[in-house]
């Protein structure tokens, strides 16, 4: 259901017609009046059935032509635009179908982008409560917090912890198992993390130099973990702007859009730059887990890196030349995740200067001299993609220290809660290379099979 509702600038009077698709999600908005240029913000709030607005008011309007804007939370919206009453069209709910080719998919796509935002609301203060007495060592009462939790899934195999390696594949499995990551970056992505993570403890041959790079790197799991759920965080404030463009990767259709036509009016910009510089700084900081182990997996040697280049030099680049100076091979075995880095853009939201027409939605960045011009859907997708990144560097973290662990000579000590999986394990029906029965997307060798 659409409702129309009518607002007036505070600044020229212009009347703007607010249409509104109803929906589960309460609607941020930001509009430029067309009239005068001031920014109005504001925000549909869908139990209620009201708005707040800054900068303008609520009004009664019995005109018959007026200027237009769409809003949605779920849906991409058509550009604002002068409009007579009597021209009809589709609602945002009914052209998202079209972007899609097909209702239920659209359906299906859009509900699943759900289950991330409400875990947010119900579960995300649990989760990092969990990741904080892991890393204040708090282990009695992280134990029996966490098997109280996972028995409540019965794909995770785990029921009891009885170490630090148990509570490491707990806090892991119930991240990426019971939060609906798998809906906000795309599972095909997450089960690549998982088997890139994998041949950090897949291949012993090369267990020695990894502690050793670990060691001599000073690779602090704890802060780098601390820092990657604080971003986790970040994306939650702004993770009901971007439902629509995830909704679109999930289902391959968000090159349908006519991005000249329409956009996302949910969209701050400011929020998203922040959580994109703040992420951006955060894989920067540590693609060095990146490059140590490619330089071990592939030249044998942490300190050597592609094109003839040194460890050392790396370490000495500030993070904007850490990309563009040829240390980090794209092709090199725990490369591909982070392909889709940049760094100009990085450059002008740090640095220099990025600005955005609310009314076309089209963002300039200026790095110096140079300038690049991105539609705010677009750099929603940036924001989702260095979500990924960050998902996958905490998957080679999470791997170092299953490592690190195995070479104090900690190991799981798994209990499995169902029978039936229990016999297939035991009568070696479980096949090694199958996919493991806990729902992790890994082999059952590399997971519960360890």
């Amino acid at each position: 259901m659409v409702n129309n509702r009518f607002i007036q600038c505070n600044a020229c009077g212009m009347k703007i017609n607010l249409r509104i698709q109803m929906g589960r999600f309460d609607i941020p908005f930001h509009i430029h009046c067309p009239d005068c240029h001031s920014t109005i913000h504001g925000k549909v709030h869908m139990e209620e059935n009201n708005i707040d607005i800054e900068s303008a008011h609520s009004i009664d309007c019995n005109d018959e032509e007026f200027y237009s804007v769409e809003l949605s939370a779920e849906f991409p919206t058509r550009k604002p635009l002068y409009k007579k009453i009597s021209k009809i069209e589709f609602s945002p709910y009914m052209r998202n179908i079209q972007f899609y080719g097909d209702g239920e998919k659209a359906i299906k796509l859009t509900q699943e982008t759900t289950y991330f935002a409400d875990f947010i609301k119900f579960g995300l203060g649990e989760i990092k409560q969990n990741f904080e007495l892991f890393w204040n060592n708090q282990n009695k009462t992280l134990l029996t917090r966490l098997e109280k939790t996972i028995s409540k899934y019965p794909h995770i195999l785990l029921s009891k912890i009885n170490n630090n390696f148990d509570s490491v594949m707990a806090l892991h499995q119930l991240l990426l198992t019971t939060t609906g990551i798998s809906y906000v970056i795309n599972k095909n992505s997450l089960c690549e993390y998982s088997q890139i993570g994998n041949l950090v403890v897949g291949k012993p041959v090369y267990s020695t130099q990894i502690i050793d790079f670990i060691n001599t790197d000073k690779i602090d799991f704890n802060s780098i973990e601390k820092k990657g759920i604080k971003l986790v965080e970040l994306f939650a404030k702004v993770y009901e702007q971007l439902i629509p463009v995830v909704a679109l990767k999930n289902g391959g259709c968000f090159e349908n859009v006519d991005k000249e036509k329409y956009g996302i009016m949910t969209a701050n910009f400011d929020e998203l730059t922040d959580f994109y510089a703040k992420s951006y700084e955060w894989i920067l900081d540590n693609i060095s887990v990146v490059l140590g182990l490619n330089n071990i997996y592939v030249r044998n040697d942490s300190s050597q890196c592609i094109n003839g280049k040194a460890y050392k030099d790396f370490i000495k680049e500030s993070n904007g030349n850490r990309i563009k100076n040829g240390y980090i091979g794209e092709e090199e075995p725990f490369s591909k995740p982070i392909s889709s880095l940049n760094n100009r853009i990085r450059n002008a939201i740090q640095h220099f200067d990025s600005d955005i027409d609310y009314g076309t939605q089209l963002i300039t960045f200026k790095d110096r001299a140079k300038k690049v011009e991105l539609y705010l859907m677009d750099f929603t997708d940036l924001c989702i993609e260095n979500f990924g990144i960050v998902f996958y560097i905490l998957e080679l973290v999470y791997n170092l220290r299953k490592l690190t662990l195995m070479q104090e000579g900690i190991f799981p000590s798994i209990s499995v809660k169902d029978s039936k999986i229990a016999d297939m394990r035991h009568k070696n029906k479980i096949g090694r290379n199958e996919p493991c029965p806990c729902g992790s997307g890994k082999k059952y060798k590399r997971c519960c099979g360890i």
